[in-house]
């Protein structure tokens, strides 16, 4: 299985991506894992060649990766939300010579930056801060640039030989970030899985989201996420992603659905299903020889 995620090497979406080829039951060899901005993900996907991506879509202190669910939106017909990883996320603070005292600046992803802005503040405060790409960026520029530190994964930080100048920098113990794997189509039910639905309204009207939500409430769905996106061809307009339990071939999530198109369609709106997947749990990577 070729798979595709979030570069460079050593980020947390390629642990969320080796998790998931682990879970798959492909442990007899090697992952074949490439790595691209979370917009090469997509195109690849779209041209066939990969199987699946692997990208983050939301984190339980910054919130989510706005980047992957307009995306989603963008390219629904062909791109389906399969699956989900749940990765743990600890942050160390970590240079090439390990002395906080030569520091210059801190480096990262801006999501890293937002979840250790507390113990950024408490402990480096005068540092300056500089936003980049990825984590593995950050350490990759710690790496070969005296007075930079990475805020990145421990594994990330021995994988470019950093020294760890301080450890668990996150500002939450439970941090955690899930990943999204999607495909050409989305997964067949299991009977604990989760669909994501797409909503825009063509005109406004006073009680649309109630009304959406009441449909859902009738038939005995459960919302697990809202959330909305701007939507990008018409200003100060929003799309809404509801999050639910069931699969999209589940009688009364087809029921509830064909209520919602009928009354979306009436503002001259749309709805858009962006994939069924199975629900998980958090999980651990086990690299062979721990």
């Amino acid at each position: 299985m070729r798979i595709v995620t979030l570069g460079p090497k050593g980020t947390f979406s390629e642990e969320a991506a080796l998790l998931y080829q682990q879970r798959s039951g492909a442990r007899d060899r090697q992952p074949e894992i490439g790595f691209d901005t979370i917009l090469g993900c997509f195109e690849q996907l779209e041209a066939q060649q990969v199987e699946r991506i692997v990208l983050p879509a939301e984190n339980m202190v910054d919130g989510i990766i706005g980047l992957t669910f307009d995306l989603l939106l963008e390219k629904h017909d062909f791109i389906k939300v399969c699956d989900e990883v749940h990765v743990k996320i600890r942050h160390v603070l970590a240079s090439r010579r390990g002395e906080a005292s030569a520091l210059t600046a801190v480096l990262s992803h801006p999501s890293a930056l937002n979840q250790c802005a507390h113990n950024l503040a408490a402990h480096f405060s005068q540092t300056q801060q500089i936003p980049v790409s990825s984590t593995g960026e950050a350490a990759f520029r710690a790496a070969n640039e005296d007075g930079l530190a990475a805020l990145c994964s421990p594994p990330t930080a021995r994988q470019y030989g950093l020294k760890i100048i301080r450890d668990q920098m996150e500002d939450y113990p439970q941090n955690q970030t899930r990943f999204f794997v999607c495909a050409l189509t989305d997964a067949p039910p299991t009977g604990q899985d989760r669909t994501l639905l797409a909503v825009r309204f063509g005109s406004n009207h006073p009680g649309q989201l109630a009304t959406i939500t009441q449909i859902l409430a009738e038939h005995g769905i459960d919302l697990t996420f809202v959330q909305s996106r701007p939507y990008k061809i018409k200003p100060q307009d929003y799309v809404l992603c509801f999050e639910m339990d069931g699969h999209r071939t589940d009688p009364s999530l087809k029921q509830a659905f064909a209520r919602i198109e009928e009354y979306v369609r009436k503002t001259g709106g749309w709805k858009r299903i962006l994939g069924s997947y199975p629900r998980r749990e958090s999980e651990e990577y086990i690299v062979a020889g721990d």
